[in-house]
């Protein structure tokens, strides 16, 4: 049961690092961010450090997100989808919008949904400064998790910005649905919808079983520019598999 904790954290770190990008309506948009992960040691198992560059293609009813170890997440409105794509097992799944996480999930993670516990503090600080060529703003979030007699204490400090022309009601459109992924983040989309801006520099920290896991990810460039053929398309010839979200992050 402890194991699956570990994943479910890993999980949520994942599903949070999909909402922190960026949308924009009326065109494709290419997000580049790099991402910084510190080493962690839970229960005897060693994570080692690891840098990644994130990039995500964005449409007015549409996104991709790449997110290393051949992996993709894909929103699609104009179906009512979402996609989970393995490149390495040339498998994807998927499941219907707007997600109803009791029919995504399976008993064993639905018996954990159900010990979960969480409540949140948003606070914007009023706190300015200027992270490239974006003026930004300071905003925290404390999210405390508690399960199975845990307590998990989740924080992120967001730099957010609207100097990028960034559609917010869009990008609340899809974020709303990719926390509906995860029971850690279903009950905490009002107090996202008070951030104004997009994140530009997010760093998040979460205590779990003595140890604390900690990530940082920053907006490299925002570019416009068509995306490929087939960006938000399942690659042909890839075998259908059930949806689990707890396999984001694996």
């Amino acid at each position: 049961m402890r194991k699956k904790l570990i994943i479910f954290s890993t999980t949520f770190l994942f599903i949070l690092s999909v909402i922190l990008s960026p949308s924009v309506a009326k065109a494709d948009i290419l997000v580049k961010k790099k991402k910084h992960t510190d080493a962690v040691s839970i229960m005897g198992q060693t994570q080692p450090a690891k840098d990644e560059e994130v990039e995500t293609w964005l449409a007015k009813d549409k996104m991709r997100q790449d997110q290393g170890e051949g992996k993709a997440y894909i929103l699609r409105f104009d179906l009512n989808k979402a996609f989970y794509i393995d490149y390495t097992k040339k498998t994807y799944s998927e499941v219907d919008m707007p997600i109803d996480l009791e029919k995504a999930l399976g008993p064993q993670a639905q018996q954990m949904m159900q010990m979960m516990q969480t409540s949140v503090t948003f606070s914007d600080t009023g706190e300015k400064q200027k992270i490239k060529n974006w003026n930004c703003r300071k905003y925290l979030i404390e999210i405390s998790i508690s399960m199975m007699g845990m307590n998990m204490p989740l924080k992120m400090e967001i730099w957010a910005s609207k100097d990028l022309g960034i559609d917010m009601n869009i990008y609340k459109k899809f974020y709303r649905e990719t926390l509906s992924l995860n029971p850690m983040t279903k009950d905490i989309v009002e107090d996202f919808q008070k951030m104004e801006g997009f994140p530009v520099l997010t760093k998040v920290s979460m205590s779990m079983m003595g140890s604390e896991m900690k990530y940082q990810e920053e907006v490299i460039s925002v570019e416009k520019k068509a995306a490929p053929q087939g960006t938000y398309d399942v690659p042909q010839g890839f075998t259908k598999a059930d949806f689990n979200p707890m396999e984001m992050r694996r």
